[in-house]
């Protein structure tokens, strides 16, 4: 998570250049190879830089028991026409329903560069899944999928306080606003910007979108080039298989699930200015990967 507050220092402004701001981001702990995840990670163990200057860390929580509540949005792109669609939607149900009872789900499309709300927040989670169906599946009915991310992070359906807030999107990636020939896109950079801005860690999977648009090899590239970003700059993770459909969901949706028990709230201590920063976070630990957000917002 992203929530910044300027230290007050006696005598001084709050808009001192050098005060310190207390910084919370989420990050996901997780073995390398032939090793075991931690059970727990201190204040000690993880090392941040933030601007390319070390940030002091200051807390650590592992986001489990009565600390693991959590907002998860499943939004869906209402373009979208891949092969195992209805198969794909079982599965999605199915992972709903082995969400602990701390999760709060919701559901939408994406559909003219905005999201449409098909089930507000809910722990009713068997409820959630009655709201899935099948895509509309026009092409270019998304527009964006970008507009679409950022419509939704700064509309954000609820304003209860939360450990978490995570998107899960399944879209092709493909911005019909702006082209696929350039990698650098600025509205998912806008995206990028918002969800940093909101606490919103984005996760994707890609599926492929009617019509032939967007369909050629170098096109695919660029697109899931671009949700890989989203979610690598947010704190999330990109899941893809090749350029094509992936036969089933199941285990992009465990890995996601494991990534979700593995995860922890970390407080940093930065003097960067507000607006958005690069950051590096990092384990002391042998045997330990931590996967973070490469940006933060601070307030």
């Amino acid at each position: 998570m992203v929530a910044a507050v300027a230290a007050v220092v006696p005598g001084f402004s709050a808009s001192f250049p050098n005060a310190a701001a207390s910084t919370q981001i989420v990050i996901t702990a997780l073995p390398s190879a032939g090793s075991r995840a931690p059970e727990n990670l201190e204040a000690d163990d993880l090392a941040v830089e933030v601007d390319k200057a070390p940030a002091r860390v200051t807390g650590s929580k592992r986001l489990t028991d009565s600390l693991a509540n959590m907002q998860l949005f499943v939004l869906l792109d209402d373009s979208t026409r891949a092969s195992g669609i209805g198969t794909h939607l079982s599965e999605l149900k199915n992972f709903l329903g082995t969400l602990p009872d701390t999760t709060q789900v919701a559901v939408g499309y994406m559909r003219n560069g905005t999201f449409s709300l098909a089930q507000a927040f809910t722990t009713d989670h068997q409820k959630a899944a009655g709201a899935l169906r099948l895509p509309m599946a026009v092409p270019g009915e998304n527009g964006s999928p970008y507009f679409a991310l950022a419509d939704l992070v700064k509309h954000w359906p609820s304003q209860e306080a939360t450990g978490r807030r995570v998107v899960l999107m399944l879209t092709d990636g493909v911005d019909r606003y702006y082209g696929t020939a350039i990698v650098d896109d600025p509205y998912a950079e806008q995206a990028v910007h918002d969800a940093l801005k909101q606490d919103v860690m984005v996760y994707s999977i890609y599926l492929h979108g009617a019509g032939i648009y967007g369909r050629s090899g170098q096109q695919t590239l660029f697109a899931q080039s671009r949700l890989s970003e989203v979610s690598k700059q947010t704190g999330g993770t990109a899941y893809f298989q090749d350029f094509t459909d992936p036969v089933s969901l199941a285990p992009f949706l465990n890995n996601f699930q494991d990534r979700l028990d593995h995860q922890y709230q970390v407080t940093i201590e930065t003097h960067s200015g507000q607006g958005v920063h690069p950051m590096q976070v990092r384990s002391e630990l042998t045997g330990v990967k931590i996967e973070g957000p490469t940006r933060i917002y601070v307030q």
